[in-house]
């Protein structure tokens, strides 16, 4: 990591109260969204390769979880929901929302058992987990809509990954916007398709106009609001059209349970170089209320490291034309079939970990749970004006998604 660090504001503590008063205060304060800044030719001209090329993953914030109760059966309240993406080439966008009855919903995949969450670093077991390296062409849908983030924060040049959810918004972690403690990230540029070297030839970078996230997570880093959007110029560097026009774009699930999820990102710190995408295939393991009094976070098995953050997870995923090929004969951890999805249902946020200091590797009583990850849900709940699709309502109402 460098040394540096720069999420202030986790939260360590069950009976802390967040920035603006309590759980149930800060409802009140709406999602917020970051001022007017550097745009266009101000940020492309801002990153060039040699600052690219030295830009620091974000490290992925631990949060101490000492003395608070891991729930094993994850559940999210409120009717599952799904609202389609569009393939490039699929004729016009016709949005198809669709909500099911809990416990009427179809089915993914089948729940796993996989044991009791551990208590520390060293005690195990972790959830069950594939990973392996997308290889091939990143430019076919869906693979088109995953890429690297870059921005600048505290000072520093920053790397996260984001995915593409409408024809000029993105979507990624909320410690990939702002730093927690109501700072806010600038020259903001996604790069769809990032491969090796840098750009993707023929497709390039888009910048950031605007960016929103969570009230919870911009005023006190509370891991279970990190979810953030971004809205993006309509002109890229090598192409002049929005960036879903030319990638295509995921749809987005919310309220699921115990669903597999397929995730992915560019990890940049070891043992990963940051310029390919890893991917992985896990199932919802348990919920974990970071902050007390509101929701939860559901944790996966995965060993991505910083880099990943903002990557998307999936209710379901497919291989260009094809299901993504089964690797352990556990139909517990694969993606859901080819003709379902993609939705995206999370992003990498949090890792979980012991002894306060989060320290890392891990010792009999301290560490980092470094093959855990975890995500807040993606929840649609009419009490919350800050969950997920609020949140991402904000950047999708901008007018550089219109037709």
């Amino acid at each position: 990591m460098r040394g540096r660090r720069i999420v202030l504001g986790v939260v360590a503590s069950l009976g802390l109260a967040l920035a603006g008063g309590t759980v149930a205060a800060q409802q009140e304060q709406g999602p917020a969204q970051s001022p007017p800044g550097s745009t266009g030719d101000a940020v492309l001209e801002y990153w060039t390769p040699e600052r690219m090329a030295s830009a620091l993953p974000v490290p992925t914030p631990g949060v101490p979880t000492e003395g608070i109760a891991l729930t094993a059966k994850p559940m999210a309240s409120g009717d599952p929901g799904l609202v389609n993406g569009w393939a490039p080439g699929s004729g016009p966008y016709v949005e198809q929302r669709q909500t099911f009855a809990r416990g009427e919903e179809p089915g993914f995949a089948s729940p796993q058992s996989i044991g009791t969450a551990p208590s520390n670093p060293l005690s195990g077991p972790y959830g069950p987990f594939q990973r392996w390296t997308m290889q091939g062409s990143y430019t076919p849908y869906p693979r088109s809509v995953h890429g690297k983030l870059f921005f600048s924060l505290n000072g520093g040049n920053w790397v996260c990954s984001a995915t593409v959810v409408s024809r000029s918004t993105i979507v990624t972690a909320g410690h990939c916007v702002s730093d927690g403690s109501a700072t806010w990230a600038t020259n903001f540029l996604f790069c769809p398709s990032y491969y090796q070297g840098g750009q993707f030839p023929g497709r390039g970078c888009w910048s950031g106009v605007t960016a929103t996230t969570s009230f919870q997570w911009f005023n006190a880093a509370d891991p279970d609001y990190d979810y953030a959007c971004i809205v993006t110029a309509t002109t890229g560097t090598q192409v002049a059209n929005k960036i879903g026009n030319v990638t295509g774009w995921v749809g987005r699930a919310w309220n699921w349970n115990d669903a597999p999820e397929m995730t992915f990102g560019y990890p940049a710190a070891a043992p990963f170089a940051g310029n390919i995408i890893q991917q992985t295939a896990s199932v919802d393991w348990y919920d974990v209320d970071f902050t007390a009094g509101g929701p939860a976070s559901k944790v996966i098995g995965s060993d991505l490291t910083g880099g990943a953050s903002g990557g998307g997870w999936f209710l379901s995923w497919r291989a260009p034309g094809a299901e993504v090929t089964d690797t352990d004969d556990n139909p517990g951890t694969d993606p859901a079939g080819a003709n379902n999805g993609p939705y995206i249902n999370g992003v990498n946020s949090h890792k979980r970990c012991a002894g306060g200091t989060c320290a890392s590797p891990p010792t009999a009583t301290t560490g980092v749970f470094w093959q855990e990850m975890s995500s807040p849900r993606f929840r649609v709940d009419a009490g919350d004006i800050n969950d997920s699709e609020d949140v991402f309502a904000g950047c999708l109402a901008h007018s550089n998604n219109n037709p």
